[in-house]
């Protein structure tokens, strides 16, 4: 049975659940770390879940819930909020469940942060800036949320590099107060830009809902053969594309800086992330995105990561695509060649590919060949055979109804099939010459 706390400290602004707990500590006076995480998380070694204690409900019961919901605590004081979005459905109900039933697996384990082996759990992050104003103000330092999360190397309000305070020992730390001595890699303007990008795209997934990585996937398809990284007539290059990341101002930072990050810089993982079909690591992701469109507006870029499908792309001359799995992704004169072809296998040869090419291609984009045919030549069909009705009807201005089904027979039996409608338009000036039947007098 947990005991409500007589004092519950209010959150100071976006401090980490981590940061809360270290700061009550200090604060009352606890002495024993161990009595400490007893008291809010009914767990004597809590402090070793840096990200998230495994029995949030206790600490919800303790705080009597003035804090917020174990919902709320998990997905807005902690780093699982970064990762929550990224989670396919069949994850994202057993968070769900999780989060309603309190037992089961860790919030680590559940997210696959472990496997990852991309973070560090030993690793808090600060800025040194923010700890003075935090002294000044609280009169003790925090743990901020943003500076927590992976891919965010920056401190958003004050432009410099996080510091990091990387220990073994479990304990209830708080940010050191007064300078560090070791000096962060030196920024260049392209690097300094790279790394807010990603601090500000991890920040803004905080609290979103489940992301759709499929038009995610879909849109840097269509970036890269935007940016000329890669074309759409040929398969994706593992080599070329490593080369390319390689070559970004991010990855050239991430080779001078110290983490387990380090092994992205060669950029080889870019080539699986894109052709996998299964989600991957939270960082991944925002490192391609935020190189990809590093030159684009980025209050746009944000919004289309967070939903593809909601704000158009414009590329260098102009021309509008909307992202998402439709046959806008495709140049248009590849759609015209797949459209307008009479098989798929005089398609794949006006484009130099072969049929195993052209199929494995078009379902790197979300679709099959025959939804893609099927969904992009209808209006195609659809003016074939109404150009044909209206051809037949200028050659012959006395025809009736009947002529018009016996010589077009093809189109019109095409276009009543899939638009009736349309075709009562297209015939609606010719008389219908058939005579109608006698009504009956009744005796």
């Amino acid at each position: 049975m947990s005991a409500s706390l007589a004092c519950i400290p209010d959150w100071r602004t976006d401090e980490t659940l981590y940061s809360w707990a270290a700061g009550f500590h200090a604060t009352y006076g606890n002495g024993s770390t161990t009595d400490t995480a007893q008291l809010l998380f009914g767990a004597r070694h809590a402090c070793k879940e840096r990200d998230a204690p495994n029995d949030l409900r206790h600490f919800v019961k303790t705080t009597r819930g003035e804090l917020g919901d174990v919902r709320s605590v998990l997905l807005t004081r902690t780093p699982i909020g970064l990762f929550a979005p990224f989670l396919p459905a069949p994850r994202q109900r057993v968070l769900a469940d999780r989060i309603q039933g309190g037992d089961g697996t860790g919030w680590r384990l559940l997210c696959g942060m472990p496997a990852s082996c991309l973070g560090d759990p030993f690793a808090l992050h600060y800025c040194e800036a923010c700890v003075a104003e935090d002294v000044n103000t609280w009169g003790w330092p925090r743990w901020r949320l943003p500076h927590q999360l992976v891919g965010a190397w920056i401190c958003l309000d004050h432009g410099c590099v996080l510091m990091t305070l990387r220990s073994t020992a479990w304990h209830w730390h708080l940010p050191p107060v007064g300078p560090s001595g070791s000096g962060a890699p030196a920024l260049d303007q392209a690097q300094a830009s790279g790394l807010r990008r990603m601090a500000t795209l991890a920040l803004n997934l905080i609290g979103t809902e489940q992301l759709d990585i499929g038009s995610v996937r879909q849109a840097v398809l269509v970036g890269l053969r935007d940016h000329g990284v890669t074309s759409w007539t040929h398969p994706l290059d593992k080599s070329q594309l490593a080369i390319w990341f390689a070559k970004s101002p991010i990855a050239a930072w991430m080779r001078s800086s110290g983490g387990p990050w380090q092994r992205l810089t060669c950029g080889t993982w870019v080539h699986d992330l894109l052709r996998n079909r299964v989600g991957d690591h939270p960082l991944k992701w925002m490192l391609l995105w935020s190189t990809l469109f590093a030159d684009e507006d980025e209050g746009a870029s944000l919004r289309r990561f967070l939903d593809p499908g909601s704000a158009p792309h414009w590329d260098a001359s102009g021309q509008g695509t909307i992202w998402g799995t439709s046959s806008a992704s495709l140049p248009p004169d590849i759609q015209r060649v797949i459209t307008e072809a009479a098989t798929l296998k005089d398609a794949a040869k006006s484009l130099g590919l072969t049929v195993t090419s052209l199929r494995r291609r078009l379902t790197e984009l979300g679709t099959s060949a025959r939804v893609f045919r099927l969904g992009t030549s209808l209006e195609h069909r659809r003016s074939r055979a109404m150009d044909a009705i209206s051809a037949y009807i200028a050659e012959h201005p006395t025809c009736s109804r009947a002529d018009i089904h016996r010589e077009c027979k093809a189109a019109v039996s095409w276009i009543r099939a899939n638009d009736p409608e349309l075709f009562s338009l297209a015939v609606e000036s010719i008389d219908d010459q058939q005579s109608r039947q006698l009504q009956l007098i009744p005796n």
